[in-house]
C-alpha cells in the first residue's frame, strides 16, 4: 500500500495509531509540538500496590521504545500543522518548527502530501486555580493530581516530595468536571479510578496515614471497580466522604482545612490535612480549536473532536473525550483500522 499518512500529536494515542499504520507499511509522518513524543502520560507513575494495577502507566514507554526504532515511521518533532487543504485521499499539511535545528531555521514550513489525516491530539487538565475555593496556588501542599503523579515518579515517595509527616492526606474530585461554573458539564470518567490507585500507592508507604476522598457519586466504569471500591475501602481502609468541599483554608491554623458539606445528612464538617490532592477535568487541548478551523470541521458541544468527520480526517485517543491510557491504546487502534479501510478504498 503505497499510501501516506499524517498523524498529529505524539502521545499515547498518535504513537499507537501511528505504529499500527507503520506496520501495515504504511509511511507515516509523526508531528509533535514538543521535542519528543511521549505525551503527558510519559509522566505517569506505576500504581502498582504489591500487584499490577492496570494502570497502563509503563505503555507509553513501550510505544515510545517502538515509534523510536520505526523505520516506517517519522517523527517530526518541534513543530505543528499550520493549514490542512485538500479532500479525501488528497491533502497537503503546512509544517512549521518551532524551533531551528539541523539546518532547518526556526519558523520555517514545509508542506506534506498525504492520503489521510489522524488528530491525536490528546487533552489539557483544567487550571485548578480557576476554582479558588480550594486553595490551589495559595497554600502549600495544594497540588493536583497529575503533580502528585510526577512526584511520585521522581521520588518514589510522597513524603519526600512533599514532607516528612503526612498523617492527612484528602482528596478532592471532579475539580472543574460536571461543573456548570467552570463549562464543563461532563464527567472527566476516569478520576474515580486513577484517585483510588494513587491512594493505595500511599497507603503502602503510609500505613497509618488517614486517607480521605471527597467525591460528588463514583463512576464506575469497567466490570473490576466495585471490586476495586471494596478494597479500598475494606483493605487499605480508605474512607470516602460523600460531599464536594465548598473551602479550604488554613488560617487561623497551620494546616489545612477543609469545610465540606456532608451529603448523607451530618451537615457542615471540617476536617484537617497535611496534604490535599485535586482531580482536575480532562479538558480539550488547547490544539483541538485550531486544528478544527484549519481542517474545516466542528467540536462537539463540549470543545472535543467528533467521531466522524469528512472523508481521510480521522481521530484518535482523548481528544475525542476522557479516556485513561488502556481506552486511549485501544481507541487509537481502532482509528487506524478505520484509516486502512479508508486507504484500501482509494483509487
Amino acid at each position: 500500500m503505497n499510501k501516506k499518512v499524517l498523524v498529529i500529536g505524539g502521545g499515547t494515542a498518535g504513537m499507537t495509531a501511528s505504529l499500527e499504520l507503520a506496520d501495515q507499511g504504511i509511511e507515516v509522518y509523526l508531528v509533535e509540538k514538543t521535542g519528543a513524543v511521549g505525551g503527558k502520560a510519559i509522566n505517569y507513575s506505576c500504581k502498582a500496590a504489591g500487584r499490577c494495577s492496570k494502570c497502563g502507566a509503563c505503555l507509553p514507554y513501550q510505544l515510545k521504545a517502538k515509534v523510536d526504532g520505526h523505520p516506517g515511521i517519522k517523527p517530526i518533532v518541534n513543530s505543528e500543522v499550520k493549514q490542512v487543504q485538500g479532500e479525501g485521499g488528497k491533502y497537503k499539511a503546512t509544517i512549521r518548527f518551532l524551533t531551528g535545528s539541523r539546518g532547518v531555521d526556526l519558523g520555517a514550513e514545509t508542506i506534506l502530501e498525504v492520503s489521510a489525516v489522524v488528530a491525536a491530539l490528546g487533552f489539557d487538565l483544567f487550571d485548578a486555580s480557576l476554582k479558588g475555593e480550594f486553595g490551589y496556588g495559595q497554600h502549600n501542599n495544594v497540588i493536583t493530581g497529575f503533580e502528585l503523579e510526577k512526584a511520585l515518579k521522581q521520588t518514589g515517595s510522597v513524603e519526600k516530595a512533599f514532607g516528612p509527616g503526612l498523617k492527612q492526606i484528602g482528596f478532592i474530585q471532579c475539580v472543574g468536571s460536571r461543573d456548570l461554573q467552570a463549562g464543563n458539564n461532563y464527567c472527566s470518567a476516569v478520576c474515580c479510578m486513577y484517585t483510588g490507585k494513587l491512594a493505595k500507592v500511599i497507603r503502602q508507604e503510609l500505613p497509618e496515614a488517614e486517607l480521605d476522598i471527597f467525591y460528588m457519586d463514583l463512576q464506575t466504569f469497567g466490570k473490576d471497580y466495585s471490586g476495586f471500591l471494596k478494597e479500598c475501602v475494606e483493605v487499605d481502609k480508605i474512607r470516602y466522604i460523600r460531599g464536594i468541599p465548598s473551602k479550604v483554608f488554613r488560617y487561623p491554623y497551620n494546616y489545612l482545612t477543609v469545610r465540606y458539606a456532608d451529603t448523607l445528612g451530618k451537615g457542615i464538617q471540617e476536617s484537617r490535612y497535611d496534604l490535599i490532592v485535586l482531580a482536575s477535568a480532562m479538558i480539550p487541548g488547547r490544539g483541538l480549536a485550531q486544528f478544527a478551523q484549519i481542517a474545516g470541521i466542528s467540536l462537539d458541544r463540549d470543545g472535543f473532536l467528533p467521531e466522524r468527520h469528512k472523508p481521510g480526517i480521522f481521530a484518535a485517543g482523548a481528544c475525542t473525550g476522557p479516556k485513561d491510557i488502556p481506552q486511549t491504546i485501544s481507541h487509537a487502534q481502532a482509528a487506524a483500522g478505520q484509516v486502512i479501510k479508508f486507504l484500501n478504498g482509494l483509487r
